[in-house]
């Protein structure tokens, strides 16, 4: 998984040198010794990262201030942050930060060692390090659903540490995108994508949080809004099969107990919700249907639909597969 962070830092470096090409059309090459030089050639005669991450360490004890540096730690960091191991790009990613400790040359491996962090399943240090990421570019959207997603996932193994910071990260990135507030530098052309794939991901994610942590009034309108967009989970529209049917179980019961003169409103209330049900469970067998892993849910489900589908149209299933195929168009 990507992030935008090294495309904005490339960009950033891009518009400074086009700013120093402006003001300085002709430019000396740095001066640097010959040992310098030597030293330099090593590192990149060395054979791999990690060989060559010796040799800068080498370089950098001996010249520390040389105008090479900058190249140097450059091209190490796109080096690791093309290494295809999470394990060994994490390793590689945290050598660097060793050598390489000036302020300035932290954030070139840091996209990097986070997607070794998310990739290798180590929740706390991506979160310590995307919430101080965060904190210097609070328009990352990226950054903001990989760690919503994490969150998501340790709260579905039980594990509810980071559910606050999940759901405090979603909602910020939910909002930025409805608003439609396309951070700085993103590629324009690939923003409408981008929006609708995070959308879907990040109604999925908040709503799975609060599903997990037992907040099913939260979870059903944020599951409902990523059934609507078109997840390919098939575990949200299940949950928002129970979800919604647990709505009208509840207000059956408070239908039953309610006064003469509120009954009907009660009751009406109470049937708008099993429609919803009814909607829900169409959607869900729609969905499943063909998949041979859901095939005992999607049995159980057309089970469950029809009696309440009859009990909404005069004890007639007329319509119930063509509200189904309806959702298979979709």
């Amino acid at each position: 998984m990507m992030f935008r962070i090294l495309s904005a830092l490339a960009l950033a470096c891009a518009l400074a040198c086009a700013a120093v090409a402006q003001d300085k059309p002709k430019q000396d090459a740095p001066k640097v010794s010959g040992g310098e030089k030597d030293a330099a050639q090593k590192i990149e005669k060395a054979k791999g990262t990690e060989a060559k991450l010796q040799q800068a360490a080498a370089f950098v004890k001996k010249y520390p201030q040389s105008p090479l540096r900058g190249q140097i730690a450059d091209a190490l960091a796109r080096e690791i942050a093309e290494t295809t191991d999470p394990q060994a790009k994490g390793s590689l990613a945290q050598t660097f930060l060793e050598i390489f400790n000036l302020p300035e040359e932290a954030p070139l491996v840091t996209a990097t060692l986070l997607n070794s962090y998310i990739n290798t399943g180590q929740t706390q240090e991506a979160l310590k390090l995307g919430t101080d990421w965060l904190a210097k570019h609070p328009d990352d959207i990226s950054v903001m659903r990989n760690l919503t997603i994490l969150a998501a996932g340790e709260a579905i193994k039980g594990n509810n540490a980071f559910v606050e910071q999940g759901r405090t990260y979603g909602k910020q990135a939910i909002a930025m995108l409805e608003a439609d507030k396309m951070p700085a530098g993103f590629d324009a052309a690939k923003w409408a994508d981008f929006k609708r794939e995070s959308l879907v991901s990040l109604y999925r994610e908040t709503g799975v949080i609060a599903f997990k942590t037992g907040d099913n009034a939260a979870a059903l309108p944020l599951l409902e809004k990523a059934v609507e967009m078109g997840s390919t989970d098939a575990a949200v529209y299940l949950i928002v099969t129970d979800l919604n049917n647990e709505v009208y179980e509840r207000l059956v019961k408070e239908s039953m107990v309610a006064s003469p003169s509120e009954k009907p409103a009660a009751t009406q209330k109470a049937e708008a919700a099993l429609d919803k049900v009814i909607d829900s469970y169409a959607r869900a067998i729609a969905f499943t249907e063909g998949k041979a892993d859901y095939a005992q849910a999607n049995a159980a489900l057309r089970e469950r639909l029809a009696p309440y589908y009859k009990y909404r149209h005069k004890n007639s299933a007329d319509g119930m597969q063509q509200l189904i195929d309806k959702y298979k168009k979709q």
